[in-house]
């Protein structure tokens, strides 16, 4: 296993300040693919601000992953929310992967209908690696060959437009068939039927997108036009966690990634989450990670 700094397309997606002269097969607001370059090790933190989606194609990735270690294997799918925690990054030497990294909007817009999926399988059961059969492998290798042909083609000013149109389109069939993967997974488990889980999924989607997450249910209660009572039905419904519950995990997430992964004060970090005051803010963090903001930063790799 090695470390060594990230590239360029690893910068462009919030993971390092360290860039090197490497540029995406293609980028824009809102996409990012990668192909076939190498994933290099760091020692700290990283928090990507896109979702990634990766395909490890030979060798073998270790992490942790909101400090939950995992790896990933040839022939795996791995999947990596926006605004997680991936720490401990080490590779193989002969670690290679085809990623998409998307915002969280694009996501939506492509998925329309099926983000559902994607939330019950990402969100609700936390799942971020499944394995691949032949059948799977070869869909995406064939799809993946017209995504290449697309990228590669020579085009005129004029074609832009068509060939963005295109790349969407392709893009959209690659997510709906991962829905499709994501889903067989789930109906692996038998589960009680959900309920009200359009709501339970613009929750999750207001939650993610607020700076400032450490607000009372009631607030995200306003958001959906109900209220907090049922919001909170929904959520354990759902997920079998309260709305506190995930407004907590999500609260906490922030405050371990500001504390091991910046260089800000405790009195920054309380006021960039949205607290009232530094006491305030120490009284939560001893609360639930047993310690103070400070022995936090200093006790932790």
């Amino acid at each position: 296993m090695e470390r060594r700094k990230l590239s360029e397309p690893e910068k462009l997606i919030g993971m390092t300040e360290n860039p090197m002269s490497v540029s995406p097969d293609y980028l824009d607001d809102d996409l990012m693919i990668i192909d076939n370059i190498k994933l290099l090790g760091v020692p700290g933190g990283i928090r990507p601000n896109m979702n990634i989606i990766a395909i490890c194609t030979q060798g073998k990735l270790q992490s942790t992953m909101n400090d939950a270690p995992f790896e990933v294997h040839a022939r795996q799918i791995f999947i990596c929310p926006a605004e997680t925690t991936i720490g401990d990054l080490m590779v193989s030497p002969d670690f290679e992967y085809v990623a998409l990294c998307i915002t969280t909007r694009a996501l939506q817009l492509y998925l329309r209908g099926y983000i559902s999926v994607w939330n019950e399988f990402v969100y609700v059961r936390k799942k971020r690696l499944f394995d691949m059969t032949d059948a799977d492998m070869m869909f995406y290798e064939k799809l993946y060959d017209l995504i290449r042909l697309c990228l590669e083609y020579p085009e005129e000013d004029s074609d832009k437009n068509y060939r963005r149109e295109v790349m969407k389109g392709f893009l959209s069939t690659s997510l709906i068939g991962l829905c499709n993967l994501l889903q067989r997974e789930i109906q692996t488990q038998v589960v009680a039927p959900k309920q009200n889980i359009s709501l339970f999924n613009q929750f999750l989607d207001i939650l993610q997108r607020q700076q400032v997450k450490h607000r009372p249910v009631e607030y995200y209660a306003s958001q959906l036009c109900i209220s907090p009572k049922y919001l909170t039905i929904i959520c354990k419904k759902n997920s079998g966690k309260t709305a506190n519950d995930w407004i907590r995990e999500y609260t906490l997430a922030d405050i371990t990634y500001e504390l091991r992964n910046t260089s800000q004060s405790v009195k920054e970090i309380s006021n960039k989450l949205g607290f009232p005051n530094t006491s305030f803010f120490g009284k939560y963090v001893r609360d639930h990670l047993g310690c103070t903001p400070l022995e936090y930063r200093e006790t932790t790799p």
